[in-house]
């Protein structure tokens, strides 16, 4: 089964940060930014919570009152994201729907990965990747995988 590509995104993010590859976490825009004309492509077309990756730069730069050196356009993709799923389900390319593993073990090392940012209960996911075993110490029969939310157009 072939893993599907995302379509990049058109965004804007502070020029001191733009850098591609660079990972970030899309959150709530500052007050500040509710009249700017800019508005709907910096904040608008990306999902609160969400983990994106720069994998483009455009030349065009604009000011804004957040940057110092203003913001630069950027093509961005959902990040994958390594999170665990049961051994069962781990199989690569399948499509699964995403659960939090939700462990009672507040200092497990595996917690960011059975619980990780930038998915949601019931997203919609594909496995990219199938790593590792992990070794819970809950006894739960669990693989590190690497997972691409599959968005529908």
């Amino acid at each position: 089964m072939a893993v599907r590509k995302p379509k990049p995104i058109i965004t804007l993010i502070g020029v001191r940060q733009a850098k591609k590859g660079l990972k970030f976490i899309h959150e709530p825009s500052s007050e500040k930014c509710k009249d700017c004309q800019l508005y709907r492509v910096c904040i608008e077309n990306l999902e609160r919570g969400r983990v994106y990756e720069i994998v483009g730069l455009r030349n065009k730069k604009f000011p804004c009152l957040l940057h110092d050196e203003g913001v630069r356009v950027v093509e961005v993709v959902e990040s994958n994201i390594a999170s665990t799923v049961p051994q069962k389900s781990a199989l690569e390319g399948a499509t699964i729907t995403f659960h939090a593993q939700n462990c009672e073990n507040q200092f497990c090392k595996f917690k960011s990965l059975c619980e990780p940012v930038g998915l949601f209960d019931g997203d919609k996911c594909q496995i990219v990747k199938v790593e590792n075993k992990i070794e819970c110490p809950l006894g739960y029969d669990l693989v590190k995988v690497l997972l691409r939310r599959i968005i529908d157009a």
